[in-house]
């Protein structure tokens, strides 16, 4: 019985390990991205991305993604009656069908998330893209 345990503790973290390791990029993203409340993400690829809050559906003009830092760094750009506004965020695959997304408004963005700064939501990957 003790091996049994051993060798299952041994599996699990390296399915672990080899989970944390997993790298991801926009293609991991492709697809629709909700919370409870429907507001979220559509994102087609990396030039055709929607930001969805309750009604409205705003295209958005820009964005970067820096894969490389953990979490993303997401900087998207939406234009607003007549000026453009670049919303920083941080995006974090919590699994291959949910992300940990936090948007700020101002101009400085953390390097992790915060829990006093920024509007935090997790989406959850939803099986069809939503028009």
């Amino acid at each position: 019985m003790k091996k049994v345990l051993v060798a299952l503790a041994f599996f699990l973290t390296m399915h672990t390990a080899v989970e944390a390791q997993k790298k991801y990029d926009f293609e991991n993203l492709k697809g629709s991205w909700r919370n409870k409340q429907g507001a979220g993400l559509d994102i087609v690829d990396s030039n055709t991305i929607y930001i969805v809050y309750g009604e409205q559906k705003r295209k958005v003009t820009d964005s970067r993604a820096d894969f490389s830092k953990s979490p993303v760094w997401l900087d998207l750009a939406v234009k607003d009656s007549s000026q453009i506004i670049t919303l920083k965020s941080l995006l974090l695959f919590v699994s291959d069908d949910l992300i940990q997304w936090q948007v700020f408004d101002s101009e400085t963005r953390p390097a992790y998330f915060s829990m006093d700064r920024g509007d935090m939501f997790f989406l959850k990957r939803v099986s069809e893209m939503i028009n």
